[in-house]
């Protein structure tokens, strides 16, 4: 009576990286359709035949034939492994007949979900669906749930695509429609669900115990606390509670880092980012969103600055953010030794005068705090090579 399988969702196959440079775009794109080789050999160790794949399999309804066929040719590799896809927003089974090109081609071990009806998935447990069909439905795919009927004794497990009403109605991605697809958070309980697959938010949300979003196997953003896995679930018996297991499952790291400066602590805030970036996966395979905020003294903000450009070479992308809020706390001291003949000097004075200056705009004082401390760097660097 009991199942194991593999519940994951948003794999948005042949999404473009268009902010980042053609190299890195490659490897991330890759590395989307990779993941599903990770994916099987979890399901393999996991001892879990069967994978549910709750929506946007595919980043759009029209991939060209490479994107579309190597996915399935990689699933159909692992024959002891049975592959459940449904629609979601973004491959919705509309007019582009997206659907009808998997049909037409999908290895034997691969099952489409494109109807809202039971669906038999081992002798007894069944799977009840809720596909997109199309892109504005503007109702609650999962109603239906509640009045299904499966045999009796039978494990019930819900796929769904969309958000959940408390969490509010505003997608973390997109425009593409999302918002029609509300779903009350106690659905499992109302339809007798054993347990409800959700996809639609890249990040991992535990609902309550027989709800939960997967977020994707591999992230495409930037997003606190998110770091690719799929979820390992386990019913014993109807009724049940399933137990979730999370499974890293990603060749890339994004991590969110906020590092607050304090004066003379700069060692603490460059252990926390160190700490941080090492936690996942080598800096190589990392992207890292680093958002700076505080105070910080001159030589300080110099030692920073260098551990950035370090950093910067070591990560696959680093995006810093918040430099113009730093407050840059100058001394006369700092500014004598810019420089003996004292035209840096003067210019550091006259842009710590505007950085002070309570009668310009804040954009005008930011500007010239960035000036200030790019100075300070420049400085830096120029002494250290005379």
């Amino acid at each position: 009576m009991a199942v194991r399988f593999i519940h994951t969702a948003d794999w948005q196959l042949g999404k473009p990286f268009g902010r980042f440079d053609d190299a890195l775009a490659g490897r991330l794109t890759a590395e989307r359709q990779e993941v599903i080789t990770r994916i099987a050999d979890t399901a393999r160790t996991q001892n879990a035949p069967h994978v549910i794949v709750a929506g946007d399999v595919w980043d759009n309804a029209a991939p060209n034939n490479a994107v579309l066929r190597q996915p399935l040719d990689i699933m159909g590799e692992q024959p002891d492994i049975t592959w459940w896809l449904m629609p979601g927003n973004h491959d919705v089974d509309g007019a582009d007949s997206l659907w009808d090109r998997v049909a037409a081609i999908a290895p034997p071990n691969l099952r489409v979900l494109r109807t809202a009806e039971p669906i038999q998935m081992t002798p007894d447990t069944w799977l009840l669906p809720a596909p997109w069909q199309r892109l504005h439905h503007g109702r609650d795919l999962t109603d239906w749930m509640d009045g299904a009927e499966t045999p009796a004794g039978a494990i019930r497990i819900g796929i769904a695509h969309g958000s959940i009403k408390t969490f509010g109605t505003q997608h973390e991605g997109t425009n593409s429609g999302e918002s029609d697809a509300i779903i009350p958070p106690d659905r499992a309980t109302r339809a007798r669900l054993d347990y409800l697959a959700l996809g639609d938010w890249h990040a991992r949300a535990a609902i309550n115990p027989r709800t939960h979003y997967s977020g994707t196997p591999e992230p495409d953003r930037f997003k606190t606390g998110s770091r690719g896995q799929v979820l390992l679930v386990e019913i014993d018996a109807p009724g049940a509670e399933p137990r979730v297991t999370d499974i890293p499952t990603a060749a890339f790291d994004w991590p969110v880092i906020d590092a607050p400066l304090r004066v003379e602590a700069i060692s603490d805030t460059l252990k926390q980012i160190t700490d941080h970036v090492q936690s996942g996966r080598a800096e190589r395979y990392t992207l890292a969103e680093i958002t700076l905020s505080g105070e910080t003294t001159v030589q300080d903000w110099t030692l920073l600055d260098a551990f950035i450009d370090d950093l910067s070479g070591r990560c696959a992308y680093l995006d810093l953010r918040g430099t113009s809020t730093v407050a840059l706390k100058v001394v006369t001291e700092d500014i004598e030794a810019l420089d003996a003949q004292g035209s840096v000097r003067q210019t550091a004075e006259q842009l710590k005068a505007r950085r002070e200056d309570p009668a310009l705009s804040q954009a005008d004082r930011d500007i010239a705090a960035d000036a200030l401390r790019l100075l300070f760097s420049f400085a830096a660097t120029d002494q250290s090579q005379s």
